[in-house]
């Protein structure tokens, strides 16, 4: 055959595989898209094979007849021989049947974890997570976990001891090393060089309900260090971290692909094998003298599972409305969430499960976003909860639906979208309440910044001699008066700054003090918003750049356009979403575009947790390079483990250290006004 007549051929090779190609993309269209339908996928049906469902049912009746004691089978005429070769087979088909039902797990749909927004990260989790390792883990992972969390705080003490005594690190590693640090001694010996990693004692311990001394140890060198880094208060910290049970978990996953599957459960499997066994242990109980009625009552276990792996559950069939109790809702307002469910079909819904599609980055307050029910043809139902509004546009996902038949041996799992399509859309107020501090360094253009040098301005700077064109409002008259020579009065200038406010959006700062809490970005954002609307409010020249994977740049200006472009950005770019970034983040590249940005004049409002050392390092080099750095870092550490009081010792030296270079941090406790903590700071850097 030639190429032509294959192209001309309808069912050639070609044809066949671009029409298999079609099916395969329409099908993940229909995945991504949560667009609802049959899939290939057809499960077996009662129908399909007539006769031998007859045959099935006739021996099932006749099973019912000889339990209620009416016996309509005749004896067979086997031998003995064959009789024990029936029932050993069938013992042990049964026997295997029930053992693989021993290996075979229950098998359901994974609904999505929408109560929560997305992963956020709490901090200092991986070092409880560490410290578990080192008590319950497996003899290899003990020892590694242990060696592991002791570096952690190795390393931290270095540091901190350092820059508290301001001495070279490498007389602070002998002096840790020699336990000389602290006058504890129970932190000195975990520190010091001839400190044991043995973990067979702290299991024992653990297991009796006993605090292990990896745990204490660590509580006591983290007291110490609080000790000597500048403000943290171990006060406040209680008298004793958990380390297991309590412990916060490190991140919450949220699963939300949107899957069309039919599935068995795998509820029912071994009824074939528990019908089998005892097939076969009624017939060894008569040995020749074959008793069928016995043997076909038995039997009838073995048509029950048949019938469980012939149903099928209804069609799914379904309408969602969804309705939100306000339009317009402002930042953080509640909104209550109303989804009604109608069932379109003419067949009952035994068993029906619904997971509402939350947006990735909106957090439920209250109630849930769950319902189970049997629906009949034709009902309506009905489930409300309510959510937090957060800026921007967040559309609605499908709803997620599982359905099972009476048994359960088979459900249906799809996806279907509300027929208004409902989006949750929340616009910022850019406030220009405070006033936020910038760096002496300006433009050349009129604003609010003092400069040294003279000109006009409201503040007296020098007098000079008159020179031809000066304008007159700034003759010095009582001199004239006085002595009849002519002067100029000099003001101090008065410029206006260019900043670029930075929002540190890496996977990094998506951190929070529990997982059902804001995360860091979302402070982080709430604090660019106040500082935008205040500076372009002063007449400052204001930009807007994230440290995300996702480029997010606005070139300084002026003006409530500017505002508005702002807004727009922070409201709706993919770097503010609320979702935490899957690429890769590269801080050298970032920090070096970010430069080749920058107008030569400006200078920068970085809104970040100061979660990792990247942070801190993007920041030095920006300050370095003639770019002065402001921080408004949100404090969301906590003290509820080991590992959140050593996230938070290890912040507070991130701070010490930016503010030994000369850059301005506002440590602000979310808690609080973001006003409350500027004024401080205010107050700070004029002492």
């Amino acid at each position: 055959m030639s190429q032509d007549d294959v192209d001309r051929d309808p069912g050639s090779v070609t044809d066949q595989r671009l029409q298999q190609g079609q099916a395969m993309r329409e099908a993940m269209e229909a995945v991504d898209t949560g667009v609802t339908g049959d899939i290939d996928f057809v499960a077996p049906s009662v129908r399909d094979n007539p006769a031998r469902i007859g045959l099935g049912l006739v021996v099932v009746l006749a099973g019912l007849a000889a339990v209620v004691g009416v016996d309509a089978v005749p004896d067979l005429p086997f031998g003995n021989g064959v009789v024990a070769g029936i029932s050993i087979s069938a013992i042990l088909t049964g026997a295997l049947v029930l053992v693989r039902r021993t290996f075979t797990d229950y098998e359901t749909a994974t609904t999505a974890d929408v109560e929560y927004r997305e992963s956020v990260t709490v901090p200092g989790a991986d070092f409880d997570d560490a410290l578990a390792g080192a008590i319950h883990g497996t003899s290899r992972r003990r020892v590694d976990a242990r060696r592991d969390a002791t570096d952690r705080l190795r390393r931290a003490a270095l540091a901190i001891y350092a820059q508290a005594e301001r001495i070279p690190e490498a007389e602070a590693r002998e002096a840790v090393a020699a336990g000389t640090w602290t006058d504890d001694p129970v932190a000195a010996e975990f520190l010091s060089a001839e400190s044991s990693v043995a973990t067979t004692g702290d299991q024992v311990r653990s297991l009796v309900g006993r605090r292990p001394k990896l745990a204490t140890g660590a509580d006591r060198v983290l007291v110490e260090l609080a000790a000597l880094a500048p403000g943290v208060d171990a006060a406040d910290w209680g008298s004793e971290a958990s380390t297991d049970a309590d412990r916060p978990a490190t991140v919450r996953t949220t699963d939300r692909r949107r899957r069309q599957v039919d599935r068995r459960t795998n509820r029912w499997t071994g009824l074939t094998g528990l019908g089998l066994l005892a097939v076969g242990v009624g017939i060894w109980a008569g040995h020749s003298a074959v008793p069928p009625s016995l043997m076909v009552a038995a039997a009838t276990v073995v048509g029950a599972a048949g019938y469980v792996y012939l149903s099928s559950p209804p069609p799914v069939e379904l309408a969602v409305e969804r309705e939100l109790s306000t339009t317009d809702p402002a930042p953080g307002e509640e909104v209550t969430v109303t989804v009604r469910v109608t069932n379109e079909s003419d067949d009952l819904l035994p068993d029906l499960r619904l997971v509402d599609g939350i947006p990735p980055a909106v957090r439920v307050v209250d109630g849930s976003p769950r319902f189970a029910t049997a629906l009949r043809a034709g009902e309506t139902v009905a489930f409300s909860y309510t959510v937090e509004a957060v800026r921007g546009d967040h559309p609605f996902d499908p709803v997620q639906v599982i359905l099972r038949d009476f048994s359960g041996a088979l459900e249906r799992e799809r996806h279907v979208q509300s027929d208004d399509g409902t989006t949750l859309s929340t616009a910022l107020e850019l406030s220009a309440d405070e006033e936020v501090p910038v760096h002496p360094q300006t433009a050349r253009r009129v604003g609010r910044v003092v400069t040294d040098t003279g000109g006009s301005g409201v503040e007296l700077h020098s007098v000079r001699e008159y020179q031809r064109g000066d304008p007159l409002s700034r003759i010095d008259w009582n001199r004239v008066a006085r002595t009849g020579e002519f002067a100029t009065l000099l003001f101090r200038e008065e410029h206006a700054a260019t900043v670029v406010v930075l929002v540190d959006a890496r996977a990094e700062a998506y951190v929070a003090p529990r997982v059902d809490a804001p995360s860091a970005v979302d402070h982080g954002i709430a604090a660019a918003d106040v500082v935008v609307a205040s500076l372009i409010g002063a007449g400052d020249s204001v930009g807007l750049a994230a440290l995300s994977p996702e480029r997010c740049w606005l070139e300084p200006r002026g003006g409530a356009t500017q505002a508005a472009r702002a807004r727009s950005l922070l409201e709706r770019h993919p770097a503010f979403d609320g979702n935490r970034p899957e690429g890769a983040f590269y801080g050298e590249f970032a920090e070096r575009r970010l430069r080749r940005e920058l107008p030569s004049d400006a200078q920068l409002v970085l809104c970040s947790p100061l979660c990792d050392d990247d942070a801190v390092d993007i920041v030095r080099q920006l300050h370095a390079r003639g770019f002065p750095v402001t921080v408004l870092s949100p404090d969301v550490t906590a003290s509820g483990s080991t590992g959140q009081r050593l996230a938070t010792v290890e912040r507070a030296m991130r701070i010490s250290r930016l503010r030994r270079v000369g850059v301005r941090v506002v440590d602000w406790d979310p808690a609080n006004p973001l006003e409350t903590a500027i004024d401080a700071a205010q107050r700070r850097w004029s002492a």
